[in-house]
């Protein structure tokens, strides 16, 4: 099929987009293509706002990874448009853009609409080392294909849609599987996607191969199997079905052909596909994980969608025309269990289905997950799960309550022919049986009274005990030579050494006081410890109370926030996805609350500060405003967040959250100064170019931070390093390189070598001493930076691409081109993006590699670079005076012809 092709005119200018091309007063004009396929889109839509998210989404892919992408691909469409036309292209304020004017269309022939003509033994369109091997499905909407790599023989599936119409699902499956694969700890059991094309037709999903369906497996493996092995089978589809549910993720296409199972009876994987009609819970995960809304609108999330599904698998209520929900997915996996159970996929439950199923247990789990009510069905997958799990442990709890039973009616019946032959003497023996009850259960209940009694005022006094002479007494002059002079630390050190003698008979107690004195230390930066008070306290709560208690949970939280910030980022990770799936199978509003806070530290330790921004949302709405208790750990969250919406390039955000939390402190009675101090420090990169405003609040909260805090505590730190950035933005290089010295110098101090926030503080000395014209000076911190920063937090972190790139222009300075150039080409824009969002990254790149090809005599490569990369920097209004990049580029470019 075909579609007419146009060409459209406005103003003075043409654009035809059967050859995409743009003519401005006859003239042709080279643009860059995604600049030209803006132009196209708006033309389609003339005279209508289009936003900025509907644009990201149709023109880029959802792939956009700079902030600026659009508005850089505007400017660039007005200055080909030329002065005249350029305002034909209006800007709808914080909304979108608008194509103004007079607009006529003419036909210039047609188009096809869809380029589909695929063949086994054909190569994969677009992927030429794959060749069509056979076609998998093909239904109203899309082809899936087979294809083999021509030389490795290795497997990929292509699912190609038929058309741009069918576009949709393509995305929204990408979306939906990039917040399983960020959101779950194992994700082997969720077919893999290595690749998509939504840029041009054939638009396509590349996945790796993940076997054959369940129904063709089943064909070949199944009737071979044991119910026991088709349960364990199951068991896979159930546990990936929970896992995606518990990241908010809803398949609701559940049925053998979305199936896949690798390997034979004895080694079967399952791995869950086409999410293509699957649908988002909580489409906040997306802000969450930094994922683009690909596919997906706001009403993906809250409109009635029963359209999708197989009839055999659906909900009876979803025929009513309800929404889908958990419970949906649910009878789906009943329906499965069932068929796998009898061997028959594919097949219906008809009436009478219960007699095909032997085990009464497994007749009881497949009515209550198909039950026709919504109501009265399995709320959760992972309620399923966890009854089959569990299917030997409640044959023998059923076995045992029979057995009970059985001795019952055994009595009942003796007692019932007692009765009949001696009627008085039974009545008799009745009463002093039950009497005797009766007393032996008193006395039963008093003696657990007494000893819980007992246990309770035991574990009081010992409380009291360590309370009394392990804390409070370290600062009695009788006890500690300091007296008032004890500090903090000391009086921690001595009540930690002291708790495994004074709590040895009662271990619960002790893994609290471990837990408490672990949030203790990281709350005055001795994280080491915090380290190891975290480790005990979770090994005894995991062998006292068990993988998913309260009391593991809260000490597996302590344990990756010190790890985070100790950054040993691989040890810290290791933990956090432990703790993910022990909040899993608890779900409680405080293990996700502690989930969220501990994912916000690892974000922050790795410079991901939008992730991080998300998870302390999470996590402070975890957490009542109104619980006393938790308000402390609730403001330091806050602080965080400010801090952290500032560094993402959230400031009105980061402005609000501060102005709510200082009117909060100043409304509370008590003394709030040092609450007050570091929230106006949280602030401080939020007032943008106001540096005056900027460095008043940093005296205003310094002196509060040092008398209560100490001068080495963290947060001076950071109030150091804010008192940096002012003078960096103001170019005062003599008072810029002694704070950046300053902050080195104590980060070493309080942190060590081991640590990768020494080496960002080296690099930031030696950023600062580069732009204060001392680049020989700075070139040897920079390297050792760099390279200690690859090390520890690898090369794809935000740390280690700003070190490469302060490196790179220093280099570039002291005519060093090949090690800057191998430097340069390892920078991308993205990531340096995620750890400080300036939007303006690429064009930052651009300059460094401008300034080295003028440097290599390619003048005009150089030329092109230098001008555009120029001209976006030049409108950076943060630094009062231009920056060393901005100088270097500008004096590359003067020397060209």
């Amino acid at each position: 099929m075909e579609s007419p092709a146009y060409s459209y005119r406005f103003g003075t200018a043409e654009f035809d987009e059967s050859r995409m091309e743009l003519r401005v007063g006859c003239l042709p004009i080279d643009v860059e293509p995604r600049a030209l396929e803006v132009l196209h889109y708006l033309l389609r839509h003339a005279g209508e706002v289009v936003t900025k998210e509907e644009l990201l989404r149709e023109v880029w892919s959802g792939r956009v990874t700079v902030d600026k992408v659009l508005s850089n691909a505007i400017n660039k469409l007005r200055r080909a448009l030329g002065e005249s036309n350029s305002n034909l292209i209006a800007t709808q304020a914080r909304i979108g853009y608008r194509l103004d004017g007079a607009v006529t269309r003419t036909a210039v022939g047609r188009q096809p609409l869809s380029r589909l003509d695929l063949k086994a033994g054909h190569p994969v369109p677009g992927r030429t080392n794959f060749v069509l091997h056979q076609q998998l499905g093909r239904t109203q909407a899309h082809e899936v294909w087979l294809a083999e790599h021509a030389k490795t023989r290795e497997l990929r599936v292509y699912k190609f849609a038929l058309d741009a119409d069918h576009l949709r699902s393509l995305k929204r499956e990408v979306t939906l599987l990039r917040v399983l694969q960020e959101g779950l700890a194992d994700t082997s059991h969720v077919v893999e996607v290595l690749d998509w094309n939504f840029e041009w037709p054939p638009y396509f999903l590349e996945c790796r191969y993940g076997g054959l369906n369940l129904a063709q497996w089943a064909g070949r493996h199944l009737q071979t199997m044991e119910a026991t092995q088709r349960v364990a089978l199951f068991l896979q589809i159930v546990d990936v079905v929970a896992a995606a549910h518990s990241v908010g993720v809803l398949h609701k296409d559940l049925k053998p052909g979305n199936i896949l199972v690798s390997g034979d009876a004895t080694q079967a994987h399952v791995r869950l596909s086409d999410f293509g009609s699957g649908r988002l819970l909580e489409p906040e995960r997306l802000a969450q994980f930094g994922i683009t809304r690909l596919g997906m609108t706001v009403e993906d999330a809250v409109s009635p969608d029963n359209s999708s599904g197989t009839p055999l698998y659906l909900a009876p209520e979803l025929f009513a025309g309800q929404s889908p929900t958990v419970k949906s997915d649910v009878y789906a996996l009943g329906i499965l269990l069932y068929q796998l159970l009898t061997g028959r996929i594919g097949q219906p439950m008809a009436p009478g289905w219960a007699k095909e199923i032997d085990d009464e247990l497994l007749r009881e789990d497949l009515q209550s997950a198909t039950e026709a009510n919504p109501d009265q069905r399995l709320a959760h997958a992972s309620e399923l799960s966890r009854r089959l799990h569990r299917l030997d442990q409640r044959r023998a709890e059923l076995a045992e309550r029979r057995r009970a039973d059985e001795t019952a009616q055994q009595l009942r019946e003796s007692l019932s022919r007692a009765r009949a032959r001696r009627p008085i003497v039974f009545a008799l023996f009745a009463v002093l049986v039950v009497g005797l009850l009766v007393y032996a259960w008193l006395w039963r209940q008093a003696e657990a009274s007494k000893l819980r009694a007992q246990d309770e005022l035991r574990r009081a006094n010992a409380l009291s005990r360590f309370l009394n002479e392990d804390l409070i007494g370290r600062s009695n002059p009788l006890v500690s030579a300091k007296g008032p002079d004890t500090t903090l630390r000391e009086v921690l050190t001595v009540a930690r050494d002291r708790v495994p003698a004074r709590f040895a008979d009662q271990p619960g107690t002790q893994a609290a006081i471990h837990g408490s004195l672990a949030q203790m230390f990281s709350a005055i930066d001795l994280f080491r410890d915090a380290e190891e008070q975290a480790r005990q306290a979770l090994e005894q709560a995991q062998r006292d109370d068990g993988a998913t208690s309260e009391a593991t949970l809260q000490a597996q939280s302590v344990l990756v926030r010190a790890l985070s910030r100790l950054g040993r980022l691989d040890d810290a990770e290791h933990q956090l996805r432990l703790l993910e799936q022990s909040t899993a199978r608890s779900s409680t509003p405080a293990a996700l609350q502690r989930l969220a806070a501990a994912r916000s530290t690892w974000y922050i330790a790795k410079g991901q500060f939008g992730d991080a921004a998300a998870a302390l949302r999470l996590a402070i709405e975890g957490i009542d405003p109104g619980d006393l208790d938790q308000m402390a750990s609730r403001d330091t969250l806050r602080l965080d967040l400010i801090t952290t919406l500032s560094l993402a390039g959230q400031r009105e955000q980061a402005r609000a959250e501060g102005k709510r939390l200082l009117e909060e402190a100043q409304a509370r009675s008590g003394n709030n100064e040092l609450l007050m101090a570091l929230a106006r420090l949280a602030q401080v990169r939020a007032v943008g170019n106001d540096h005056d405003e900027a460095e008043r609040l940093l005296l205003q909260a310094q002196p509060v931070i040092v008398a209560q805090l100490g001068d080495n505590h963290s947060r001076h730190l950071q109030l150091l390093g804010e008192l940096l950035g002012v003078a960096f933005r103001r170019g005062d290089w003599p008072r810029a390189t002694q704070y950046a010295q300053q902050v080195h110098e104590r980060v070493r101090s309080k942190l060590g070598d081991g640590h990768a926030l020494t080496y960002v503080s080296l690099v930031n000395w030696a950023r600062t001493l580069d732009e204060a014209g001392q680049a020989e000076t700075a070139l040897q911190k920079a390297r050792t930076g760099y390279e200690r920063l690859r090390e520890m937090a690898g090369p794809r972190s935000p740390q280690t691409h700003d070190a490469a790139f302060v490196l790179a222009l220093i280099e570039l300075e002291l005519g060093h081109i090949a090690s800057a150039q191998t430097l340069i080409d390892e920078l991308d824009p993205s990531i340096l993006e995620s750890g400080r969002a300036t939007g303006q990254w690429p064009d930052a790149i651009n300059a460094l590699k401008g300034i080295s090809l003028a440097q290599r005599g390619k003048g005009m490569e150089a030329k092109a670079l230098l001008d555009s990369a120029l001209e976006a920097l030049g409108r950076d209004g943060g630094v009062e005076k231009p920056d060393r990049l901005y100088l270097e580029a500008a004096k590359a470019r003067k020397h060209l012809k």
